[in-house]
């Protein structure tokens, strides 16, 4: 450096002057001191030219230095400009998201809307149908107490009846007061008991007990007619019926009896049944003494034996059918027995009958009625018709029939003769013709056609049964 040169300015330059430093601050005032005034070395006008090259080295140096800042700023800013522009179309695109977002907010807003609204009227019609139901579910138990009250009241009623339950092991678990009019036990003694106590010893003996559930589990119900011990150890006759207890699903929950006190009319059976026994002997011992009166009378009369043999035949079959009216008490008896006796003295086991029909009861007059008009067709088949031949056969058979609604029904009988010889329409009508065709009609109510075609004797018989 030459000597007086301003030592401040040579402190303030940069070692390097080539190299600048980017962003270094340039005093813009001392520029243009030096351009106004020019170059000073402490105070005084520079003297030479090297002090003027430098200075304007050092003015370049700085021009430099502030061009490429001014490049480096520059630069900056396009990088700002264009992050900011980024930036924006960044915020545009959010915005445009945010404004669709929006959009779709206010559409889910105004959708959860209705479906609020949607649940509300849901939500109120639930609880009015919740109210209903429940209203329902409250007059239904209403109901349901009444009835168990009512059931209770009819069993508790039933005096003449002994109602009780029994467990799956045959013990007594309810009570009813019939029970205990009838049976003597009150329930502190019976109830948790084996209902067996009930029954004979020799009931027990042959497990009756156990019988009787083992057959209301598989058939239903079980008939129970028999005698039973009461607690004094006194025997009654009783008629009941054991049935199954079940869950509304089916499932075996234990038994209900019902059985009612018929020693009275079991004694009353009994003395009737000794009646009609008696009444029978003397009936049968009445037929047999007219039998013998008849036979004596008319032999005493001369009167032909063939007559003699038709009534003596035909007091047989008023005895059979009498038979027939005291195996069943007096009370009627099934045609199929009626038939079947009617022709069993002529060797129905033979092969020579057949008799076909649905069962059908008859009552006690009907039965004597059939029964010798049955007789007298087959003892005209016998002498004159299919049964005077081998070979011959005779058909019976018989259905129900209903003319009309609301009509007495009525049994059809048909008797039918084959095989036998060729038949002539009789002269005269004898008494078979006339019990038939008149005797019948008049005392069933019903209608006989008799037809003496050439093939066999035909006869149909119509009977009205009682309601």
């Amino acid at each position: 450096m030459a000597p007086g040169k301003d030592t401040r300015q040579a402190s303030a330059a940069p070692n390097n002057p080539a190299e600048p430093t980017i962003g270094a601050p340039v005093n813009g005032a001392r520029l243009n001191a030096v351009h106004r005034d020019g170059p000073r070395i402490n105070g005084a006008q520079p003297q030479g030219r090297g002090e003027l090259a430098a200075e304007n080295r050092a003015l370049r140096d700085e021009a430099r230095i502030r061009s490429v800042i001014g490049d480096e700023l520059q630069r900056k800013l396009v990088d700002a400009e264009g992050k900011l522009s980024a930036r924006e179309a960044e915020l545009g695109s959010v915005g445009e998201e945010l404004r669709l977002s929006l959009a779709e907010a206010g559409l889910l807003a105004e959708s959860l809307g209705a479906v609020n609204a949607a649940l509300v009227r849901a939500n109120l019609e639930l609880e009015r149908r919740v109210a209903e139901r429940t209203a329902e579910l409250e007059a239904s138990d209403d109901a349901r107490r009444r009835d168990a009250e009512h059931l209770q009241l009819i069993v508790e009623s039933a005096t003449e009846y002994a109602i009780f339950t029994l467990d799956l092991e045959g013990r007594v678990t309810t009570w009813n007061p019939g029970a205990r009019r009838i049976l003597g036990y009150e329930d502190s003694g019976i109830l948790g008991r084996s209902g067996s106590i009930l029954f004979t010893p020799e009931d027990r003996a042959e497990r009756q007990p156990e019988n009787e559930m083992s057959r209301a589990v598989e058939e239903g119900r079980a008939e129970d007619v028999r005698w039973h011990l009461r607690a004094d150890g006194s025997r009654f006759w009783a008629v009941g019926m054991l049935m199954p207890l079940r869950s509304r699903a089916g499932e075996l929950q234990g038994f209900l009896k019902i059985l009612r006190d018929h020693t009275e009319r079991r004694r009353e059976e009994e003395r009737r049944s000794l009646l009609i026994q008696e009444l029978a002997h003397r009936v049968k011992n009445t037929l047999a003494a007219v039998q013998a009166i008849s036979a004596q009378t008319l032999r005493q009369a001369d009167v032909p034996d063939t007559l003699q043999n038709d009534l003596a035949e035909r007091l047989k079959a008023l005895a059979r059918a009498h038979d027939v009216l005291v195996r069943n008490g007096w009370e009627g008896a099934s045609l199929r027995e009626v038939v079947d006796r009617a022709l069993e003295p002529h060797g129905a086991e033979g092969g020579r009958f057949s008799a076909v029909g649905p069962p059908v009861r008859l009552l006690a007059q009907m039965t004597v009625t059939l029964n010798l008009a049955l007789h007298e067709l087959t003892t005209n088949a016998v002498k004159y018709g299919a049964l005077s031949v081998a070979g011959g056969q005779v058909e019976v058979a018989w259905w129900l029939e209903q003319r009309s609604p609301g009509a007495v029904p009525a049994v059809v009988i048909t008797w039918r003769e084959r095989g036998g010889p060729p038949v002539r329409p009789p002269e005269r009508r004898g008494f078979g013709s006339r019990m038939l065709e008149r005797a019948l009609p008049y005392q069933s109510g019903g209608e006989v056609t008799l037809d003496f075609a050439p093939e066999g004797v035909e006869c149909r018989i119509r009977l009205p049964l009682a309601q």
